[in-house]
């Protein structure tokens, strides 16, 4: 049985690179069995003298000839494949363009296809002459976040019966982001630490280390925020005033387990949720960083944020949350707030993974699922909110203020 399996699969390898060799990559399989019945009916007409057969033959010979003859001349347009725009949020289309220039000496009419995703568009280019244009528009429909190859742009020639299929690649393959849908946030008031390497905010200080400007001194003020040059110079006590800095470092650990939602659409809340609190972070200038159950995913801004959730997926067996939120803790010792999203789990997984993450770090969590009702929790000192709709989310959100 074996011996048969592995005797399949050299058969197969040997086919496949037959099939990859020059023109005979050409010939369709209806094309291989025209040639198979042709000859077949060659050794039978002329070994036992019957006409018929031999009839058989010549017929299959003069069809592998004419589409030989229909497909000799290749295509050879310029062609010029764009995207209106590289990436769009989830429901809208996705716009482009495929232009077509003929060059000197013409070019002949053809099949052009550009495969999107799973899918291939076709269209009929009709013989252009030189410096001819040809410009077919699309749209894509985008109802779910990912990632869509569009492309590459090839043209197609074939004959009438279909023996014989002739493809020339005509450009590069391109990828149209389809970023999860996001609701605005406001994370001014969540999570901020008092650092030395932090932004300033329009709070002034006596005691912090930003300087701001010089004052004059009133009772209580710290004698060492005296400036003493100045005050020799204006004859009045001058103490130095700082802006107050703060830094907040977001770690967001988004499951991507299966087991941990109810229904495929609550995993894509989830997901717009994460965007939703890594892109206002970033946008107030806050370090995000964030993990899935298959690790750590890098991005270098909020835009680059959105392009890896966008090929975020599911999966079925992984590490539990607990082991995520240590390795995250590891790698992110400077992490101020940490955020669970996941599907509507135990709270009781969600304390024991808060409990394995640094005691200064202020812990979140945020159960998305359509079967829950909008609650806010408190287990310990880990905050659970419970988010039905993503619409819902800045709601939920003021009860971490």
């Amino acid at each position: 049985m074996s011996s048969l399996k592995a005797l399949r699969e050299q058969i197969l390898t040997l086919w496949q690179r037959v099939r990859s060799v020059g023109f005979v990559a050409m010939v369709t399989p209806l094309g291989w069995a025209t040639l198979v019945i042709g000859g077949v009916s060659a050794i039978i007409g002329w070994s036992r003298g019957w006409l018929e057969f031999r009839g058989l033959t010549f017929l299959a010979l003069v069809l592998f000839v004419v589409a030989v003859l229909l497909t000799l001349r290749r295509p050879t347009h310029d062609v010029l494949l764009e995207l209106h725009q590289p990436r769009v949020p989830a429901g809208e289309p996705g716009l482009g363009r495929v232009l077509l220039r003929g060059r000197p000496g013409g070019t002949p009419a053809a099949t052009i296809e550009l495969p999107v995703g799973k899918a291939v568009a076709r269209f009929r280019v009709a013989s252009l002459g030189e410096n001819d244009e040809h410009e077919e528009l699309f749209s894509i429909p985008t109802r779910r976040r990912g990632v869509i190859p569009v492309g590459p742009v090839r043209a197609v020639q074939a004959d009438p019966v279909g023996l014989i299929r002739r493809t020339k690649v005509f450009s590069e393959p391109m990828e149209l982001f389809v970023h999860p849908r996001m609701v605005p946030l406001e994370l001014a008031t969540v999570g901020f630490l008092k650092d030395v390497e932090g932004i300033t905010t329009a709070n002034l200080s006596s005691s912090d280390v930003s300087f701001h400007a010089l004052r004059d001194y009133v009772p209580g003020d710290d004698r060492r925020a005296v400036h003493w040059r100045t005050t020799a110079r204006t004859g009045r006590l001058m103490v130095r005033q700082f802006e107050e800095t703060m830094r907040a470092h977001l770690l967001l650990m988004l499951s991507t387990l299966r087991g941990d939602y109810a229904s495929e659409d609550d995993f894509e809340t989830a997901v717009s949720v994460t965007a939703s609190l890594a892109v206002a972070a970033l946008r107030e200038e806050r370090q995000v960083s964030l993990y899935t159950f298959e690790g750590p995913v890098a991005f270098p801004n909020a835009m680059g944020a959105l392009d890896e959730l966008c090929r975020v997926t599911q999966i079925d067996k992984g590490p539990d949350l607990s082991q995520v939120a240590l390795r995250a803790g590891h790698d992110t010792p400077g992490a101020s707030v940490a955020a669970f999203v996941t599907g509507g789990i135990d709270p009781a997984q969600l304390r024991a993974a808060q409990l394995v993450l640094p005691p200064q770090v202020m812990t979140f969590a945020l159960r998305v699922s359509s079967d829950l009702e909008m609650a806010h929790r408190q287990l310990g000192d880990l905050t659970v909110l419970d988010l039905p709709l993503l619409d819902q989310l800045p709601l939920v959100m003021r009860g971490l203020s």
